[in-house]
């Protein structure tokens, strides 16, 4: 999303760094009097079960006086980190918010006032954003999106502030709205990744999470990014739903005002509560955890469509095995709950924010230098 807003300095939260309560006067990294911010997310278009964060946070954003332009995929890519899917042909259609629906899917007009349906499929999750199996592919959009999608190049101005993006995933949503959607806004100044339907805090979530991804992919660009996650996959009321659209408003304005420069990105999350923007706010570090509880995968059944009837070899040449994801999450949850002050889970199971500084590099121990002589 592009952010433009005013920015200023005011009170300090008890035992948490300063957030600015109002908004004030400051400048980008143009000159200018605005933030310019690309949103991505990983849960989708606005959907009241699937990606109910995204449009209240969007709105809040605006209402505070940001610009906000926002790519976001098609269907929810949810546990895909930082990929790209570079066989696939991206399709971009420009939607107004208000042609959302409840359920993810949007209407959109065409010139000769026609309207095209387009159904968003999602994958769904478990508690804790692991997928299940997706309803369908995003090859199911194509069609129905190309009567209203943009193809000239060069038409880069355009009325709406969201694009839906098939085939995309967090991370090529980032790149397309870095360079491709949006020219006509100026030279952004921040990535803003979410608001996820659901915490990524600990190393597990975080090296798998598309939210996390998306600002990884724009600190590859030379970007700041701010990954944002709403600490809940339960249905919230609208008023919890818009403190934390509120506090995570202040924030991304405080980081981007006290950007540290060994900092490429942030890793948020926001606990679901009321009273969220009473609590305290806190740097933290990353859980590390491992997955204990051996395979995330289960072995299934075949259909007997599936099955190779014309096998008879008496060895396992040209047999096949089906698995489907089935983690078992009784592991991960007791290291949040065992978790110790100062890092991600920790935090926000006390019911505080978390923000995690990161840096987009896979540092190296120390120790490791020289030649390897190798053992003959």
């Amino acid at each position: 999303m592009i952010v433009t807003k005013p920015l200023n300095v005011a009170a300090t939260l008890l035992n948490c760094f300063p957030i600015p309560a109002k908004t004030g006067i400051d400048v980008n990294v143009d000159g200018s009097d605005m933030l310019r911010d690309r949103l991505v997310n990983d849960d989708g278009p606005p959907s009241r079960k699937l990606s109910p964060y995204v449009r209240p946070l969007v709105d809040t954003l605006q209402q505070a006086g940001h610009q906000v332009s926002v790519a976001v995929p098609a269907m929810s890519r949810s546990w895909i980190g930082k990929a790209h899917i570079i066989g696939a042909e991206l399709t971009a259609t420009y939607v107004h918010p208000d042609q959302f629906r409840d359920d993810g899917s949007f209407v959109t007009s065409t010139t000769s006032s026609t309207t095209t349906t387009t159904t968003t499929q999602h994958t769904h999750h478990h508690q804790g954003g692991l997928p299940l199996t997706p309803a369908a592919s995003d090859e199911h959009l194509r069609a129905s999106e190309s009567s209203t999608t943009r193809h000239d190049d060069n038409n880069n101005n355009n009325n709406s502030d969201w694009v839906v993006v098939t085939n995309g995933t967090p991370a090529s949503c980032a790149q397309l709205g870095i360079y491709s959607l949006f020219r006509d806004r100026g030279e952004i100044d921040l990535v803003v990744s979410g608001p996820n339907h659901g915490r990524n805090a600990s190393t597990i979530f975080s090296l798998s999470s598309g939210t996390v991804g998306g600002a990884l992919e724009a600190a590859t660009c030379g970007k700041r990014g701010v990954a944002l996650s709403f600490g809940s996959k339960d249905e919230q009321p609208p008023e919890v739903i818009a403190a934390a659209a509120r506090l995570s408003t202040r924030l991304i304005e405080y980081l981007y005002r006290h950007w540290d420069d060994s900092v490429e990105l942030y890793n948020v999350n926001v606990p679901m509560r009321a009273d969220v923007e009473t609590q305290p706010v806190r740097y933290t570090r990353a859980l590390p955890n491992v997955w204990t509880k051996g395979s995330l995968y289960a072995e299934v059944k075949s259909s007997p469509a599936s099955n190779n009837t014309n096998n008879k070899n008496s060895d396992d040449s040209g047999k096949s095995r089906h698995f489907q994801w089935s983690a078992e999450l009784s592991d991960i949850k007791q290291s949040l709950r065992e978790s110790p002050e100062g890092t991600d889970a920790r935090t926000v199971l006390d019911g505080f924010t978390s923000v995690t500084p990161l840096i987009a590099n896979f540092w190296h121990p120390p120790g490791f230098t020289g030649e390897l002589t190798l053992e003959t």
